[in-house]
């Protein structure tokens, strides 16, 4: 049977990537040896499922569709840099989202909804946050550059829909591909 690498995320207006791709074009003459995200593929990634099984597709369209019913769009605003798995052994350099109750609770939500339908998901606490780019190897503390950027506003993020995509790895990147979007429209969701 055949399987399709998937993960489910909250796509980025145009506005906010060429935001974030300044910070990465400002970041990238501080430090070298990252490979930085490209602009296509930013987003916020909800869940990842990994290779998913077709028969799973239809199962995780019924949950997300489920999570929409309850669903209000709301905004969040990124700023600040942050790494994982600390700014003195960065590996992952990511942006800052606030506020997270929200996303936290649309997560756990999202969550309740796939497993009711079977489908296994991360046991790892959920942290929202945006990955901008990954270093390639340890590099020396970073806590000068980041207090340098600080907590800058990047721009506001509309949490609006939800988008499963595929995750197609090619030599020079992931390609994202969405197959369902679900948008959160305040006027279906009126009572």
């Amino acid at each position: 049977m055949s399987s399709i690498r998937t993960f489910l995320a909250i796509p980025l207006p145009q506005q906010l990537k060429e935001a974030i791709s300044a910070i990465q074009s400002h970041i990238q003459a501080q430090i070298t040896g990252v490979r930085w995200i490209r602009s296509e593929n930013l987003h916020l990634t909800l869940h990842f499922f990994g290779e998913t099984k077709q028969e799973d597709l239809e199962k995780i369209r019924v949950s997300v569709l489920s999570v929409k019913r309850h669903q209000r769009p709301f905004m969040v605003e990124v700023k600040g840099l942050g790494a994982f798995p600390n700014l003195h052994r960065p590996r992952i350099l990511w942006l800052d989202l606030e506020p997270k109750d929200q996303l936290k609770r649309l997560h756990r939500d999202c969550r309740k909804c796939l497993r009711r339908e079977g489908i296994a998901t991360e046991s790892r606490p959920y942290s929202p946050h945006l990955t901008i780019g990954r270093l390639r190897q340890r590099k020396a503390d970073l806590t000068n550059l980041f207090n340098s950027v600080g907590q800058t506003p990047i721009g506001q993020l509309p949490v609006d829909r939800l988008v499963l995509f595929e995750s197609r790895l090619h030599p020079d990147g992931a390609e994202h591909i969405p197959l369902l979007t679900v948008n959160f429209d305040d006027e279906a969701n009126k009572v």
